[in-house]
């Protein structure tokens, strides 16, 4: 899948496509379902094929992390570390956190972007040592080893007054704002509604970065995580608190009974330095 076409396997792999041809045929046998779509010459993944891969990767992921963790152990130091987080968290938060840890780091750092459901599942399949994410993610077996609260804030073009925003101005500028799958979006709906108001126009995503840059772009008002809005530097636009609180909370998580002893207190104290930086209080 990472190749796109059979052709494109053999060609990685070095192998003459009949090989690989039957060793996704093999595949499909075991596991009892078709992975790839064929038409002629053509093929395209099926969804299951999709969330097979996906379980696969992290899979091998994890093996990789028990060789290093092993190599480490023999050579008493750490020698890898894996990270897992939302967007808003891997571009806001991540990056500075480890700021803090350079002096401590280990050779070899990941860091995937995903979603809240998938960094819970990353966690708990031990493909990541720790995971970044909005409140609340209550999975069994995944512990929340810190957490910080504080407020949703707008971002406003740079010509607009540096004071709290009523949300009624959201009656006269379009609002930039997550969409209504994300937990986030039902809190900003309640406020709105207790405002009384509607507003005038929207423009939804899946990505607080995307309706800050629109912000900047002059398309409007956008209502976003702080995270984002202080955690990136974009210019054009200015953040602002808002009048009322809608209330954000973040943590960062790890598989229960699963650690890295050597430099977790380290990301713990990193993660509330600077979350507090980010106008968070410890919750």
């Amino acid at each position: 899948m990472a190749t796109g076409s059979m052709t494109g396997a053999a060609r990685q792999l070095d192998i003459g496509q009949p090989a690989v041809t039957r060793m996704v045929r093999d595949l499909e046998e075991t596991i009892g379902f078709d992975l790839f779509q064929r038409n002629g010459p053509r093929i395209s993944p099926t969804e299951k094929g999709l969330r097979f891969f996906e379980d696969a990767r992290q899979l091998l992921a994890s093996v990789g992390q028990v060789a290093q963790r092993a190599a480490g152990l023999r050579d008493d130091r750490v020698q890898s570390l894996s990270l897992v987080a939302t967007p808003a968290m891997s571009a806001g938060l991540v990056p500075d956190l480890l700021g803090e840890l350079k002096d401590v780091l280990p050779p070899a750092l990941g860091i995937q972007t995903m979603d809240a459901e998938h960094v819970a599942r990353a966690l708990h399949a031990g493909a990541a040592h720790y995971g970044f994410c909005a409140l609340p993610l209550a999975h069994a077996d995944i512990d929340c080893l810190a957490s910080a609260r504080a407020r949703l804030v707008a971002v406003v073009p740079a010509d607009l007054p540096d004071e709290p925003l009523s949300l009624t101005r959201f009656q006269t500028h379009r609002m930039l704002t997550v969409g209504n799958t994300y937990r986030v979006r039902h809190a900003i709906n309640t406020a709105l509604e207790a405002a009384g108001v509607t507003p005038a126009a929207e423009l939804t995503t899946n990505s607080s970065l995307n309706a800050i840059r629109s912000a900047a772009a002059g398309l409007g008002i956008a209502l976003v995580d702080c995270v984002s809005a202080l955690g990136i530097a974009i210019e054009g636009v200015r953040v602002v608190p808002l009048e009322i609180e809608i209330p954000y909370e973040w943590g960062i998580f790890r598989r229960s009974g699963t650690s890295v002893p050597e430099l977790e207190g380290r990301l713990i104290d990193s993660f509330r330095v600077v979350s507090e930086r980010l106008g968070a209080v410890r919750s």
